[in-house]
């Protein structure tokens, strides 16, 4: 049985699409270890880094105008229709990549380094906050970000787009429980902090640059019995008449001051 060229390059780009469209999910990403980067912000910040490596390129002709000539990574051009056909998003750019999740991180080289304060986020569950987050970690200055078991997927396509290509330049921990990290700060120097609008110290009272910085989850908070765990249960002064901040304009605040 013979196959027509047209008939060839349909089938491929079938094979293409079942391949991308399986990461959209979680099970999917989980299964190949590997997540989607869409757009050239993402894909350009994961070609200058050693993690997260790009296994496969996929651009339309408009896309490929965005990134530099001669990559040395397997690329596939794709028509704008089957372009669409994969992306996350409603008005694709042209420029989606498959990368690796595999990463040489150490976990201790990220407690250890205490010349910038620490971001531990308690069951994060919204992934734009997520992405805000590692964003404004990257930004403001973070030894990294920490999540807790329960927490949104950072390679999820969302939070991967939040982060504006910084998921490739600060270290982010998965899965990693409260006690456990509570523990390791403490061996490595670091005073224990956790932000609750209800905490007796003000975030002007502290100085937390070596510190780990617990944060709630968006709805809960902080559970009553993690605030015996910390050195100091701190709240950002609010003069208005909100209740409470967005989580990641709380980390935005708290990384602020922490590194002034």
């Amino acid at each position: 049985m013979s196959f027509s060229p047209n008939e060839i390059i349909k089938s491929l780009q079938s094979s293409h699409v079942a391949r991308v469209k399986a990461l959209h999910a979680s099970k999917g990403r989980k299964g190949s270890q590997q997540f989607i980067a869409e757009g050239p912000s993402a894909v350009l910040a994961a070609l200058h880094s050693n993690r997260f490596p790009i296994r496969t390129l996929y651009l339309t002709e408009s896309g490929a105008a965005l990134l530099p000539r001669d990559l040395d990574i397997e690329t596939i051009m794709l028509s704008e229709k089957v372009m669409a056909a994969i992306s996350t998003v409603e008005n694709p750019q042209g420029v989606l990549a498959i990368c690796s999740m595999e990463d040489d991180l150490r976990e201790d080289q990220v407690f250890s380094d205490i010349k910038l304060p620490l971001v531990y986020c308690l069951e994060v569950n919204d992934p734009g906050n997520l992405g805000t987050i590692i964003r404004t970690a990257d930004a403001l200055g973070s030894a990294g970000v920490i999540l807790s078991p329960g927490s949104a997927d950072p390679f999820s396509p969302k939070v991967v787009r939040a982060t504006a290509g910084s998921l490739w330049q600060i270290p982010v921990l998965r899965d990693v429980e409260l006690h456990s990290a509570i523990s390791e700060a403490k061996s490595c120097g670091r005073r224990i902090y956790v932000t609750d609008s209800a905490g007796l110290s003000r975030l002007t009272e502290v100085s937390g640059a070596d510190a780990l910085w617990i944060f709630g989850n968006e709805a809960r908070g902080i559970p009553e019995e993690l605030r015996a765990l910390a050195d100091q249960v701190v709240a950002i002064p609010m003069r208005g008449r909100a209740e409470s901040l967005n989580l990641a304009t709380a980390v935005a605040i708290t990384l602020f001051h922490a590194n002034s």
